[in-house]
This record gives structure tokens, C-alpha cells and sequence, in this order.
């Protein structure tokens, strides 16, 4: 993964650093099991980055799914919101960007995925 990549130029980014594989129709035991993998690669991943930038915010996402209902919540956040149920949060100072790490994993037809979103705009 190349963060500096996703950091660079304007706009959002996201990536999906672990996907699995044909689960949106799989035994939900089978799911539990590659969520909680691609859980922990996020912990692993989180603990990459926290020695790089600090101590990232912990923040659920559930307020900001809500408030799409009755506002205009700002991209990338209000689509992330729908996917994710919390991220890892940095903001990264020198690249004047934010940071979130999350496991999409709230459709249970929808494969999961680990998400790497890099972003200009405030979380709300």
C-alpha cells in the first residue's frame, strides 16, 4: 500500500486494502469468521500507522448515518457512514488530510472490506 499515493494531489480516496471473496451469500458463520480476520488486519494496520502518526481518534459512525436521513452530509463521510460502523481517525497535518481506517461490514449482502479513506474534508 502506498499511502504517500493516496495522500498526494486533491480530492478523496478510498481503498479497499482486504476484500473478501463471496460472502454476500455465505453461511453467517463463515462471515463472523472473515470479519473478525479482516478486523484484526485493521488493528495490525492501525498499529502501522499509529507509529507513524500518533494516537488516532476512535470515533462510531452510527450519529452520522442517522443525520443522512435529515442533512447533507459531506462526501466521503456520508457514504462511508452507511458502510462502516467506526474508523480509526488521524489527521494528518502536513498533508492537510484526514485519515480513516474501517471495516465495511454493516450489509451482510455485501462483501466485507477493509477501507483505507483519505480526505480534505472535516469529518462532520
Amino acid at each position: 500500500m502506498d499511502i504517500e499515493r493516496l495522500l498526494a494531489g486533491p480530492g478523496d480516496r478510498t481503498a479497499a486494502l482486504a476484500t473478501s471473496h463471496g460472502l454476500g451469500a455465505a453461511d453467517a458463520a463463515v462471515r463472523v469468521a472473515e470479519a473478525e480476520r479482516i478486523h484484526e488486519e485493521r488493528d495490525d494496520l492501525a498499529g502501522k500507522l499509529t507509529r507513524r502518526w500518533g494516537a488516532p481518534e476512535h470515533i462510531g459512525l452510527q450519529t452520522v448515518r442517522l443525520r443522512t436521513a435529515s442533512e447533507q452530509i459531506p462526501a466521503p463521510w456520508a457514504e462511508l457512514s452507511l458502510r462502516v460502523g467506526d474508523v480509526y481517525l488521524w489527521q494528518v497535518a502536513e498533508h492537510g488530510r484526514w485519515v480513516a481506517l474501517g471495516v465495511a461490514d454493516l450489509d451482510p449482502d455485501d462483501e466485507i472490506e477493509l477501507l483505507l479513506v483519505v480526505t480534505e474534508t472535516d469529518p462532520p
